[in-house]
Order: structure tokens, then sequence, then C-alpha cells
């Protein structure tokens, strides 16, 4: 088996010839895991690791051609991209990280505040030679990633205010949760059009879960959130694609309505928040849905010494393998992750 077959077995609740890997890592961990494993191009390092998918974020994306500054900076540390996005880089004790800030419709109190504004638009990119770049992944299980109902509305508005907004102002949620559903069906529909076939997954994120219960109640998530991720994943589908959903937290009351929606893979499978054991998880659901992740990042690959990491990893083969499994941290991994952790996750799974 290729990379490619051998995650979209797992995708399939199938058994691989062996578990497939995925790797997602922010830029300053993937600029040190680099220079550590003496590779100069982000296709050696995934091979280095036996990794079988590729995340095609700044890896193969369409040509930006918007109305607006791909980025800019705002003075002050502080930087607003094309989705108005606006972040400041933080010094922490292991390496930089980007942190939300200064949300620009926080204040705002009328749909019109909000309609106002500079509105991203897919004409904005161009997919002509899309196809054609795609070309040296294919042997890969090709994912597309960025799709989003609710967090990416939260990064322009503020998740506190937000959740606010679905319980007293449900138009103004409505609103902004439409304009990102819009775009995302639309920009995604481009992209699959542009590479027929070529595209295996896509994968939505919205994390709607906290380390102990849900961000939101079940009946929320059925108002504002279902509905939407239904029209993303109903286009995903016809056109063949498969859907990984993305979710932090403890989400278990969520799962079903997930499956339900046609959801084909779980990610990440939080080992530490609250009911979230990953065996009980492959028991109630694994016949229905494939797993992704279950690597813990908040305390095993930080913290643990490359032989717990390799343990860890022997035991969640062991736990949700054979099939549909596909073996990754619990998060992007940041700058707090040794790169003999990581070593320690990846050889294990594919020692050759």
């Amino acid at each position: 088996m290729n990379s490619k077959q051998r995650a979209l077995e797992a995708v399939a609740r199938r058994s691989p010839d062996r578990i497939p890997v995925d790797f997602n890592a922010n830029p300053g961990t993937l600029a040190r895991l680099m220079r550590d494993l003496e590779v100069s191009t982000h296709r050696e390092l995934l091979d280095r690791l036996h990794v079988d998918i590729v995340d095609l974020r700044g890896v193969v994306d369409p040509i930006y051609r918007g109305a607006v500054p791909k980025e800019q900076d705002l003075g002050g540390g502080m930087k607003e991209n094309w989705l108005g996005w606006r972040t400041r880089r933080m010094e922490t004790a292991t390496g930089p990280e980007d942190a939300a800030c200064d949300f620009i419709f926080a204040g705002a109190t009328t749909v019109e505040e909000m309609a106002d504004w500079r509105w991203f638009d897919v004409d904005w990119f161009d997919f002509s030679d899309f196809a054609e770049r795609l070309e040296p992944w294919t042997d890969l299980a090709v994912m597309a990633s960025g799709a989003s109902v609710f967090q990416h509305p939260a990064f322009l508005r503020g998740s506190d205010n937000l959740l606010a907004d679905m319980a007293l102002r449900p138009e103004l949620a409505e609103y902004l949760i439409d304009r990102h559903t819009d775009f995302y069906v639309a920009f995604f529909d481009h992209m699959f059009k542009a590479a027929p076939g070529k595209i295996d997954i896509l994968r939505i994120a919205d994390d709607l879960g906290m380390q102990d219960r849900l961000l939101m109640s079940p009946a929320m998530f059925d108002r504002f959130i279902g509905p939407r991720l239904d029209r993303i994943i109903r286009m995903a589908h016809d056109h063949g694609v498969k859907i990984m959903f993305h979710t932090c937290g403890a989400v278990v009351p969520l799962i079903d309505r997930l499956i339900d929606l046609g959801v084909d893979m779980l990610d990440p499978i939080q080992v530490r928040a609250k009911d979230m054991d990953p065996a009980r998880i492959k028991e109630r659901f694994g016949s229905r849905i494939a797993l992704h992740g279950a690597i813990d990042t908040q305390y095993l690959l930080p913290r643990g010494t490359p032989e717990d990491v390799a343990s860890e990893v022997r035991r969640m083969i062991d736990r949700l393998g054979p099939e549909g499994y596909v073996i990754s941290p619990c998060h992007v991994l940041q700058t707090d992750v040794p790169t003999a952790n990581v070593l320690a996750l990846y050889d294990t799974v594919n020692p050759s």
C-alpha cells in the first residue's frame, strides 16, 4: 500500500497494512524539526517521519489575489490577515506562539454593522494551476483544511460574545456563522472542481468542548452548528471527499450527532478531557466513525520521555487499531514538544 491507500483504508474503517500517521506543527516547531532532522523541504520532513497525509495549508494553496493584503502589520506586534483575524506574537518559555487578540466585531450590536465590513470572497483566489501543483503530493492522502462554522466567526467576534449572541442575540450569531458557511462552501467547491479526484479529505475545525464539558448545549449545536456543517459535508461528499471533523475537549454528547451529519473521521480524541478515554470511544463509536489522534499533547509529548511516548504509541495502536485509526498528536505540535519525543512517536509506528 502507498500512503494514500493506507490512510483511506483507515478512514473507511478498514485495516491497512500498518496504522497510518498524520502530522501538523506550528511554524516554530516546523523550523526546529527541519533543522534538527537535517531536511530542507516539507516533503523531506514528512518522508522522514513516515507521514501518510499531507495538509495542503501553506504547502499547496490557491493563489491569493484578494482586495486586501493577505497579511498586514498593524503595529505594536499585531497583524491582521485577509480573514480579519488579529494576532499578536507572544514569547513563551519554549518559543513564539501567535495569540488571537482585538476581535474586530467585539463591539458590534447590529447585523448592519457587520454587513458593512469588507467581507472576503471566493473570487479573491485563483485556482487555475492548482491541480498541476498538487501532482507531487498525490501519493499521499491529500487533505484540504480550513473550513469552520463556529471557530472562525469567533476569531472576529470573540468566543464569549459569540456564545452570548447564540443565547441572547441569535440574529447576530446566525449572520456571522452564515457568512462563513457560505464562503467555505463556495471556496472548497471551487477547490474540488479545480482538482477533481485529487483531494481525499476535507478537515473542518470547530472546537466545541472544554476540558470537562461542552462549550455549548446540544440544543445550541442543533440550531446553530449542525445545519451549517451539513451544508459543507454534503458539498464535500458530492465531490467524493471524506470529512475529518476536529474538535478538542469533552465532546462525547455530540459524537452521535456528528456521525449522523456524515462525518467520516473524528479528530483528535483529546485523551485528558473528561470521558474521552480512547478505548471507550472506540468501543462505543468505532463501528460508525474512524478515529484520528489520541497521542496526548497536554502532558505526554511535552513532558514525557521518549520511552513514555513510545509506550503510549504502542498502547494506542493496540487499543484503537488495526481498523479505522490514524495515529497523530491530539493537537498541532507546539514548541514545548522536544524533537526526541516527536521521533519517538513516528519511529515507533514505523521503525524501518
